[in-house]
């Protein structure tokens, strides 16, 4: 039901609505869809395009920062082999034979070539060294000399045990800053450990080496090392003086968002090892991250940078915005020239309007102008032809008025007083009776019949069988006078005879055989056919044959100088129409053969009707 309505409240808008209104509005319409597909579609394509060439240039950036910022590692690595290497440190840290007094003296040598070491080494926070040596001389002063027992407890140290060097993550010291360090083990001469040498790194001392690359720095990046792990993030949501780092490499210490995605377990499961590459990953709060790992630097470390998809595609979201304002402005002067166009075209329907509106009014001299499309040229000429044809038609009509008032004129004057004319008769017929003159009495009453159901008291239509009795009256008449015997016959449809035809239309066709027929044989032979026509249309054909001489060569109706066959055939178009109307024709055994099309007509209703002209 709603949307039977629905349906028929848009088609009431849409026949109360201009056609000029309806074009420009589905032009719009199809403008603006074609136009927001093709932005859409534009904008995805340059996006996805300029998101994979950023993402490229980004890569490419990262790897090129990963193996120039990284080449620190060269001189850690360097600094701690040469006090692994230094015989002069093995020698000072072998203490089991020597007093105390040389412990202490040994202590202060090699707390002083720790402090040299740290002063020529560039970009170093602090170097430790952690030994058991020492353990029995009291501290005088403060060095960077420990017990192992104070790392022995580090989550690493079991790492350190297996190998001769790692780096490994720590815990903040007494400022605050968050430390990697790497950490080597100082064989004696007889190959034991003799001591541990940590060299810390800050997380602001890293971060200084990506300083001259910003870009590298912008969301934010891990530093992974050869097993997957997270050694230490860098990026937005830390500051590089105070960041807070966990102990346990195996996680970022993120705050929950995009960096809680990518771990070390993400990192294990989707960077192949020695190759980089990118991918996006959809993130919680903040949306779709861009995750780009380079490919491993020394040590086979690497950086995992994390940046919002959002972010890098600002530009081409701002670009986006200028194209769809370029289309918005295109989309109305498209829409200004359609209007423009429309209504050019909306012109000749309009003064096609306007001349109908005259033509109702009856101006039927009023024309349209031939317009410059062949489309409306075929309306104008169209509309044109009809006002035309409506013009024939209006003095067609009024030429067949006056020529039916002319017949219907000479009906009346063809009453001449007829009562006068049937007493007349009657008095002529008793005087014939009293002279005993049969002969003359029968064709006396023979003529007032004819004359009787020639008048028939102004009608124009009479039935069947009152038409045939005129023709037999005729017959009787004209039998009397010839010098030959004439033979009439019929043979009617009984369905039929009740129908009603026009008044005096086998008379003419009889007088016709009567004078001009001659037939050779002695005998005028005369037939009467009437029955139904074998067609879809109701109507009745009439037949009427002789033997006589025939038409004459090169005979036409429209040609004849009688009167008589040119009146039926004038009087039955003029009350049936143009399809009916009277055929002559030599019959196929001499004679002439005359064929009367007419409609059926069987009540008084139909009658009126055609009467009327309502119906032909």
């Amino acid at each position: 039901m709603r949307k039977g309505r629905w349906s028929s409240y848009i088609n009431q808008k849409l026949q109360q609505s201009k056609l000029s209104t309806l074009m420009v509005t589905c032009f719009i319409a199809f403008n603006l869809l074609l136009v927001s597909v093709i932005v859409w579609l534009a904008y995805q394509s340059f996006s996805a395009v300029t998101f994979a060439e950023i993402s490229k240039a980004r890569l490419a950036l990262l790897n090129e920062s990963t193996r120039r910022g990284f080449d620190f590692i060269t001189g850690v690595t360097g600094t701690a082999y040469a006090l692994a290497s230094n015989r002069e440190l093995s020698s000072l840290l072998e203490t089991m034979e020597t007093g105390r007094l040389s412990q202490i003296h040994q202590r202060r040598e090699v707390s002083r070539i720790l402090d040299h070491t740290l002063v020529v080494s560039e970009g170093i926070t602090s170097i430790e060294l952690y030994t058991d040596a020492f353990n029995g001389v009291a501290v005088t002063m403060p060095d960077r000399i420990f017990p192992v027992d104070t790392i022995s407890g580090d989550s690493w140290f079991e790492a350190l045990e297996q190998a001769d060097a790692a780096w490994v993550p720590l815990r903040e010291n007494e400022s605050g800053q968050s430390l990697i360090g790497y950490a080597q083990r100082i064989f004696d001469s007889r190959g034991g450990t003799v001591a541990y040498v940590l060299i810390r790194l800050s997380r602001a001392d890293i971060v200084r080496r990506f300083s001259d690359m910003p870009m590298v720095l912008e969301g934010k990046v891990l530093l992974v090392d050869t097993a997957g792990n997270v050694v230490m993030q860098m990026g937005e949501s830390d500051s590089v003086e105070g960041p807070k780092w966990s102990d346990n490499p195996t996680t970022s210490g993120g705050d929950g968002d995009s960096s809680s995605i990518i771990d070390s377990v993400w990192i294990q499961q989707h960077v192949q090892r020695g190759e980089d590459g990118f991918e996006v990953v959809s993130g919680k709060p903040g949306g779709a991250q861009l995750v780009l790992y380079s490919r491993p630097a020394m040590l086979q470390w690497r950086l995992v940078q994390t940046i919002p998809v959002h972010m890098l595609l600002s530009p081409v979201r701002h670009a986006g915005w200028q194209i769809l304002g370029i289309a918005v402005l295109g989309l109305l002067c498209s829409a200004l020239l359609a209007f423009l166009f429309v209504r050019r075209i909306i012109r000749p329907l309009r003064q096609l309007i306007k001349r109908m509106r005259q033509l109702e009014k009856g101006d039927f001299d009023t024309r349209v102008q031939l317009s410059f499309t062949e489309e409306y040229a075929h309306l104008a000429y169209g509309f044109n032809h009809m006002a035309s044809q409506l013009t024939t038609l209006m003095e067609q009509v009024k030429d067949e008025s006056r020529a039916k008032r002319e017949a219907q004129t000479g009906l009346l004057e063809a009453q001449i007083k007829p009562h006068f004319l049937y007493n007349t008769l009657d008095m002529i017929h008793w005087r014939a009776l009293d002279y005993e003159a049969k002969d003359i009495s029968r064709m006396i009453v023979q003529l007032s019949k004819l004359l009787r159901i020639g008048l028939s008291g102004g009608r124009l239509f009479i039935r069947v069988r009152d038409e045939l009795e005129h023709a037999r009256c005729y017959v009787s008449i004209q039998s009397e006078r010839l010098p030959f015997s004439i033979q009439y016959l019929e043979q009617i449809d009984p369905r039929i005879r009740g129908c009603f035809i026009p008044k005096i239309i086998l008379q003419p066709f009889i007088e016709n055989a009567v004078m001009h027929g001659h037939p050779e044989e002695g005998t005028l032979r005369i037939q009467v056919y009437m029955h139904e026509a074998e067609s879809s249309q109701p109507d009745i054909v009439i037949r009427i044959t002789d033997n006589g001489q025939g038409l004459p060569e090169g005979w036409e109706l429209e040609a004849t100088c009688g009167i008589g066959v040119r009146n039926v055939h004038q009087r039955i178009q003029l009350y049936c129409g143009k399809r009916y109307g009277v055929q002559l024709r030599d019959g196929e055994s001499g004679g002439v053969e005359v064929t009367i099309t007419l409609p059926r007509i069987e009540t008084d209703e139909q009658l009126n009707l055609w009467l009327d002209g309502e119906k032909g």
